[in-house]
């Protein structure tokens, strides 16, 4: 539907697919983004499935109440989702504001079972997110990701020392090889890289950040950015939040935060995409060769699941103190 004078645009961006009854999922998370056209005047749009005190969306309320509509892709025919009762949220947009994502939340578990008092031109922009749905017959090989803190409490003197401490375990029956070449747990550029962390007013940690560049082609990586795998058998790291060292010019992350404050955090988008690349072997067997036949044997869509189901832990919670 094209608005020539829309106020507002809305658009959808994610690829997802997940199994029933499981929270892990696959792809990227569904988000819907507001575009604010007009310069001169705000809007308070009341929106189904906008929850204010979560700063989201729910994707099932947002289903039932309206917002989306859900179709089979092989059919293109509608699928009814029962509505609900649930309150729609107010969310305020600036005059002029720049666009904004929204994460549109969604439980794999649930169950999906009033219009504003003004209209406002609105455009939708054509771009529908996908879900593939699978029973657990037909699902893609499963991991888990957790990410928690080593302690509740993180002093800002850096003693003791305080860190994310990541734990990724493979539940495939056999031996794999992940390439972890130019992920955050072998090209870390900040904790942005690994943790979503804000404080209680839902404002974003900033954290140090540092780039690399590489020129010319690149080469097939080395040895040490691939490791094994074995079913059940985590592979375990911690990422260390350090003070500023001025003479290597690294650390710096305890003074990004503030005292006495409590803050959540949550696995980021690179990091649990940090374990795509993998293939069912060990090492050995996988890097043996020479570099053409590595490059063979690595490149896209060349032996890896198409898919892996990733479950990731809850966000968790600490305090800062001097």
């Amino acid at each position: 539907m094209s608005q020539p004078n829309a106020m507002l645009a809305l658009f959808l961006d994610g690829n997802l697919s997940f199994q029933l009854t499981r929270e892990g999922f696959a792809g990227s998370k569904p988000r819907l983004m507001i575009q604010m056209h007009d310069t001169s005047s705000a809007a308070t749009i009341i929106i189904p499935g906008y929850q204010p005190s979560m700063k989201g969306f729910s994707l099932a309320f947002a289903l039932q109440g309206g917002l989306l509509d859900l179709f089979d892709a092989g059919s293109n025919s509608k699928i009814p989702v029962p509505s609900n009762n649930a309150q729609p949220g107010e969310l305020v947009v600036r005059a002029g504001a720049p666009s904004q994502w929204f994460n549109l939340r969604f439980d794999p578990c649930e169950d999906f079972g009033q219009g504003p008092p003004e209209q406002v031109p609105v455009r939708f922009l054509p771009r529908p997110i996908k879900l593939n749905v699978f029973d657990e017959a037909t699902a893609p090989p499963q991991f888990s990701l957790s990410l928690t803190p080593t302690n509740k409490i993180c002093h800002l003197s850096g003693e003791p020392r305080f860190g994310f401490k990541l734990e990724f375990m493979s539940h495939i029956n056999e031996v794999i090889t992940v390439c972890l070449y130019k992920t955050p747990l072998r090209e870390l550029h900040g904790l942005e890289d690994v943790a979503i962390v804000e404080d209680e007013g839902g404002e974003e940690v900033e954290w140090p950040w540092g780039i690399g560049c590489w020129e010319g082609p690149e080469p097939f990586p080395s040895d040490d950015n691939f490791e094994e795998l074995k079913p059940g058998v985590p592979y375990k790291t911690t990422f260390w939040l350090d003070k500023f060292d001025t003479r290597t010019s690294t650390g710096g992350e305890l003074e990004s935060l503030q005292a006495r404050t409590r803050y959540t955090g949550m696995v980021s988008d690179d990091l649990r995409s940090g374990f795509g690349n993998w293939r069912r072997g060990n090492k050995e067997k996988l890097l043996a060769g020479d570099v053409k036949e590595k490059e063979e044997r690595w490149k896209s869509g060349s032996g890896c699941s198409a898919q892996s189901i990733i479950e990731v832990s809850d966000p968790f919670t600490f305090e800062t103190a001097a």
